[in-house]
């Protein structure tokens, strides 16, 4: 039987520390994955993946039982994305992570690749919280409510805002890129 998240959270809140290797086994990929799709550039995702895990447990204090981990250590991200864009002033870069699958043929790789290009340029076209919004939602598949909580917002407010960026992802993948479905 596995421990939950929040069992070995509170064991790591109790002087533990051993047991933030499995919450970072657990989350570091997802963790990764969300940095790497709202900055575009894998190095930086990684320098802050390490830094999330660093926050986990210096202010392993600041944990309530009553939330849910998955959403407190991405709010850690989330707040380490915008610490490191305010300290470095920093823009996107044209980097992007292919997802692309390796046993495709070459054309469906090429293809693929060329529509995960015009998904990203359309992505970097939403405003920051659209994009934020739309990569929990879709890309990292978080439930609305653990989103609302991180994002400091009612629920149906968030899921109006992600309609919202979704109908303006496909008007921008349709009309500006010609995206294909």
């Amino acid at each position: 039987m596995t421990k939950s998240d929040e069992n070995i959270m509170l064991a790591v809140m109790n002087g533990d520390i051993s047991q933030a290797s499995l919450l970072f086994k657990r989350y570091h990929t997802s963790v990764y994955s969300y940095l790497a799709r709202i900055n575009r550039d894998s190095q930086i995702a990684q320098d802050m993946t390490q830094n999330v895990f660093e926050k986990m447990i210096k202010y392993r204090n600041s944990y309530h039982q009553q939330k849910c981990f998955k959403a407190w250590l991405f709010t850690i991200a989330r707040n380490v994305n915008i610490d490191h864009h305010r300290k470095k002033k920093y823009s996107i870069t044209d980097e992007h992570v292919d997802m692309v699958d390796s046993a495709m043929g070459v054309h469906q790789r090429m293809e693929q690749q060329e529509n995960n290009k015009k998904l990203h340029m359309a992505m970097d076209r939403l405003a920051p919280e659209e994009k934020e919004l739309l990569v929990l939602t879709k890309f990292e598949r978080m439930k609305y409510h653990q989103v609302s909580t991180m994002m400091g917002m009612s629920e149906s407010a968030l899921k109006v805002k992600a309609h919202r960026a979704m109908k303006k992802l496909r008007t921008i993948l349709i009309n500006e890129l010609n995206y294909e479905y």
